[in-house]
C-alpha cells in the first residue's frame, strides 16, 4: 500500500509540474502576443539609463535631459527598445544644430549598422535644405515617401515637436513649430515592415532631442492625426522634371545663397605651413580645416596636420565634421600650432575625417600632435579627472598613455570596462602637459563614449580568478573527501551487515550442530565410565558430524552469488528446502509461482533466499509440519515470497525476539521489504515478505551488458 501511495503521489506531482509548465508557456504566449503590439502604456524615455541605448556613429552625449549628437556625420543613429513592437508612436522635441541636413526619429527598425541608411525601418523628421517634413523608409538605401513644406519654415537652433505613429501599414508624422503651426504627412505602405525598435537619427548635421515619449498606437490615434482621411499609397518622391530650370530652385536656391555667404578666403595657409613662421613674431593667419573635436578645446585638421583653437569667436554652433575658416594669431608649440583669438566661420557641413591608425610608440614621438588618430592599448586603471572627466590609463608594450573622455552622457558606460582589457580608441592625440601632467608622453582626447571599442577582454589569469580557482579546487577536494568518507562508511556498513548475516548462518547451522555434538559426547563419556555400550551413541555422533559437514558445505555454496544467478530464486529456494527435508518423508514440499518471472537484483534475491531458508529451517526443526508451501509472486514494482507450513505453530503475541526471527527482520529491513509473520498454536505459520524492485528495463540493461561483454570476449578468444 505504501508503494501504491508513493506511486500515486509521484503521478500527481508529475501532472502538477506538467500543468505548471503548460500555464507558463500559455502565459508567455499571451504576454508575447500582447507585447508585440507595442508598449502597454505611455512611457517617458529615460536619457540617463545609458545602457538602454545603442549608438551607430555620431558623437552622442546626454546632459540636463537633452540628448545631443555633436557631429554632422551622415546617418548617425541611436537606437533603443524591443524589436517586436508593432503599433506605437514616438514623440520628441527636435532641434537642428547645423544646416543642410535633417534630423528626426525612427520606428520599426531592425538590423542596424553604421553607415548612411544602414538599417531596415522608417524615419520621419525635419530637413532644412528644402524646408520640409520628410517621411520615408530605409532598406540599406533611402526611399522617400513624402516631403511636405513646413509652416512657417525649418530653422536651425529652433525646437520642433515631432510625432511619428505607426499602426498596421499606415504611417503618420506631424511637426509643430514654437508658433503652434502644425504640418502633417501620412502614407500607407502595403508591403510594410511589421515590427521593430525606435531611435534617433541625424544626417549631415548635429541635432538635439528632449522629452522623448513612447505611446501605444490605436486606430483612433491614427484617425486623430489624419482627420479620418485615408493615407495615400506610398511612392518614392522624385525630383521635379521639366524644361524650366526654375523647377529646381526650391532645392538648390538655399545652397546657392549660402555658398555666396560662405565663400572661402583663397589666401588660407595649410596648417603644416605654420611651422615655418618665426616663433618670436606673432603672425595673423587664415586656415581652413574640418572640426575634429569641439570640447574641451576646438581642434581642426586639414590634409597636412592639425591645430588647437583654445579661444575662438564663432557665429554658429560647430559640430564635428564641419568645415571652417579660422583667422587668428598663430602660436608655435613643440610639435604643433595653436590659433589664439581666432574668428571662426562655418564654410560647409562636411563628412568627419577618418582617424589615422598609429601605434603608441609612433604617437609618443609627437608627429601626430593635434591629429585624429586610432590607437590600441591595454587598460591599466580608471580614475576620475577634473571637470567631470574620466581618465583611462593604458599601456601598449612599454609605452603608457592616457585617454580622457567627458563623463556627461553615455561616457558612464566606460566605468564598466574591466582592467587589462585591450581597447581600440579614436581621439585627438595631444602631447600638451596640461593633459598628460608629465605622467605619460601623450594623451588622447575622446569625442564620445563610442570612440572606445573593446578588442578583447582581460586575461583570465588575474588575482580574482586564481583565488576563485583555488577555492573551487579546495571545495572539490573537500567534496571528494566527503564522498570517499561516505563510501568507506557504506563499505564498512556492508561488511558489518555481512558479518551479521554470517553470524546468523553459523547460528542456524554450525552452532546448533556443535551443540548437539557436545551433548552426544557428554552422553558417550558418561556411558563409557559406567561400562555401557557406547556404539549407538557414537553412531549418532558420526551422523551429526556428517550432517554438520553437509550444512557447512551447503552454507558455503549458498554464499556464492553465481549459485543463485544460475538457478534463479525460485529453484534455489526449492533446492535448499528439499535438501533440508531430505530423509523426512513425512514432509511434503510444494512450490508455486505467480506472475511473469523476471530478473530481480542479486541483493534482493539473495536476501529473499536467506529469509526463505530460515523460515523453512524453523518449520522443520520446531513446527514438525506435514506440508510446506513456498510461493513467489511477481507484481508490478515488487516481488512477494510466502512460506507456509501446517505445523504446531506458536503464539504470535509471545516473545518473537529469537535470533532467527530477528535475523529475518533485519534482512527484510536491509532491502526495504515489508516482513510479517502470522501464526497461532496448532494453526501453522505463514511468513510473508514483499520487496520493492526497480523497473525491469534497468535490470535488463544491467544484466545484458555483462553478457554481451562476455560473448564479445569469447568471440575474440575464438579468433
Amino acid at each position: 500500500m505504501k508503494k501504491i501511495a508513493s506511486g500515486r503521489n509521484l503521478s500527481i506531482a508529475c501532472i502538477a509540474i506538467a500543468a505548471m509548465a503548460l500555464l507558463a508557456v500559455a502565459g508567455w504566449s499571451v504576454f508575447h502576443s500582447v507585447a508585440r503590439r507595442g508598449p502597454f502604456e505611455p512611457q517617458q524615455v529615460s536619457l540617463e539609463k545609458q545602457d538602454d541605448w545603442q549608438a551607430f556613429g555620431g558623437t552622442w552625449q546626454s546632459a540636463g535631459g537633452v540628448m545631443q549628437n555633436n557631429s554632422d556625420e551622415r546617418g548617425a543613429k541611436l537606437m533603443s527598445g524591443p524589436t517586436y513592437w508593432t503599433n506605437y508612436s514616438i514623440e520628441a522635441d527636435v532641434l537642428l544644430l547645423g544646416q543642410y541636413g535633417d534630423a528626426g526619429v525612427i520606428l520599426r527598425s531592425t538590423d542596424e549598422e553604421e553607415g548612411v541608411d544602414a538599417y531596415h525601418g522608417y524615419m520621419a523628421g525635419l530637413r532644412d535644405l528644402d524646408n520640409t517634413l520628410i517621411l520615408g523608409r530605409a532598406d540599406y538605401g533611402w526611399r522617400e515617401y513624402a516631403a511636405k513644406p513646413v509652416a512657417p519654415r525649418v530653422y536651425a537652433q529652433q525646437w520642433y515637436h515631432v510625432k511619428f505613429l505607426a499602426y498596421g501599414c499606415d504611417f503618420a508624422v506631424s511637426a509643430t513649430a514654437t508658433s503652434g503651426q502644425t504640418t502633417i504627412v501620412a502614407v500607407e505602405d502595403p508591403d510594410c515592415l511589421p515590427a521593430g525598435r525606435f531611435g534617433l537619427k541625424s544626417y549631415n548635421t548635429g541635432a538635439e532631442w528632449k522629452n522623448i515619449e513612447i505611446r501605444p498606437a490605436t486606430r483612433q490615434d491614427l484617425v486623430a492625426m489624419t482627420g479620418g482621411v485615408r493615407p495615400p499609397i506610398a511612392a518614392p518622391v522624385q525630383l521635379p522634371t521639366g524644361a524650366e530650370p526654375g523647377s529646381y530652385d526650391k532645392y538648390f536656391e538655399p545652397l546657392h545663397r549660402d555658398l555666396l555667404a560662405h565663400r572661402a578666403d583663397v589666401n588660407a595657409q595649410p596648417i603644416s605651413a605654420l611651422r615655418l613662421l618665426s616663433p618670436d613674431i606673432p603672425a595673423s593667419v587664415t586656415v581652413h580645416g574640418v572640426v575634429t573635436l569641439t570640447s574641451p578645446v576646438l581642434f581642426v585638421q586639414d590634409s597636412t596636420g592639425g591645430l588647437a583653437i583654445p579661444e575662438s569667436h564663432t557665429h554658429a554652433p560647430l559640430q564635428i565634421g564641419d568645415e571652417i575658416e579660422a583667422k587668428g594669431n598663430a602660436e608655435l608649440h613643440d610639435f604643433s600650432s595653436q590659433l589664439r583669438d581666432a574668428d571662426v566661420r562655418l564654410l560647409w557641413s562636411h563628412t568627419p575625417v577618418p582617424p589615422v591608425a598609429v601605434t603608441a610608440a609612433q604617437a609618443a614621438t609627437g608627429a601626430f600632435d593635434a591629429e585624429y588618430v586610432e590607437i590600441e592599448g591595454r587598460l591599466a586603471q580608471k580614475s576620475e579627472g577634473p571637470k567631470h572627466t574620466l581618465v583611462l590609463t593604458l599601456d601598449d608594450g612599454s609605452q603608457s598613455f592616457l585617454a580622457i573622455v567627458s563623463e556627461t552622457g553615455q561616457a558612464m558606460r566606460l566605468h564598466h570596462l574591466k582592467e587589462r582589457s585591450r581597447l581600440r580608441l579614436r581621439g585627438i592625440c595631444v602631447v600638451d602637459p596640461a593633459y598628460t601632467h608629465d605622467l605619460t608622453s601623450f594623451a588622447l582626447l575622446l569625442p564620445s563614449f563610442n570612440d572606445v571599442e573593446v578588442v578583447e577582454g582581460p586575461p583570465w589569469w588575474n588575482a580574482g580568478h586564481i583565488a576563485a580557482l583555488i577555492i573551487g579546487v579546495l571545495l572539490l577536494a573537500l567534496a571528494g573527501l566527503s564522498c570517499y568518507t561516505l563510501i568507506e562508511r557504506w563499505r564498512m556498513q556492508a561488511v558489518l551487515e555481512e558479518r551479521g548475516r554470517l553470524a546468523h548462518e553459523m547460528h542456524d547451522t554450525l552452532a546448533q550442530s556443535f551443540a548437539g555434538l557436545g551433548f552426544q559426547l557428554e552422553a558417550i563419556r558418561d556411558e563409557a565410565s559406567e561400562g555401557q555400550n557406547i556404539v549407538p551413541q557414537l553412531d549418532v555422533a558420526l551422523d551429526m558430524v556428517r550432517n554438520s559437514h553437509e550444512e557447512a558445505r551447503r552454507s558455503i555454496a549458498m554464499l556464492r552469488p553465481e549459485h543463485l544467478e544460475s538457478m534463479g530464486l525460485l529453484r534455489a529456494v526449492e533446492y535448499c528446502t528439499r535438501r533440508m527435508v531430505n530423509g523426512a518423508s513425512s514432509i511434503a514440499v510444494r512450490i508455486f509461482s505467480e506472475g511473469g518471472e523476471r530478473a530481480i537484483p542479486l541483493r534482493i534475491s539473495d536476501t529473499l533466499m536467506r529469509i526463505g531458508q530460515e523460515a523453512v529451517a524453523n518449520a522443520v526443526r520446531h513446527a514438525h509440519p506435514a506440508h510446506i508451501n513456498i510461493s513467489l509472486g511477481y507484481q508490478q514494482g515488487s516481488v512477494v515470497m510466502i512460506v507456509e507450513d501446517d505445523g504446531c505453530g506458536f503464539s504470535a503475541s509471545g516473545d518473537l525476539a529469537g535470533f532467527g526471527i530477528s535475523g529475518m527482520h533485519k534482512r527484510a529491513d536491509s532491502i526495504g521489504a515489508a516482513f510479517a509473520i502470522r501464526s497461532a498454536p496448532g494453526a501453522g505459520t505463514t511468513v510473508r515478505v514483499q520487496a520493492p524492485t526497480p523497473p525491469s528495463f534497468l535490470l535488463t540493461i544491467r544484466r545484458r551488458i555483462p553478457l554481451l561483454w562476455r560473448k564479445q570476449s569469447d568471440g575474440n578468444a575464438g579468433r
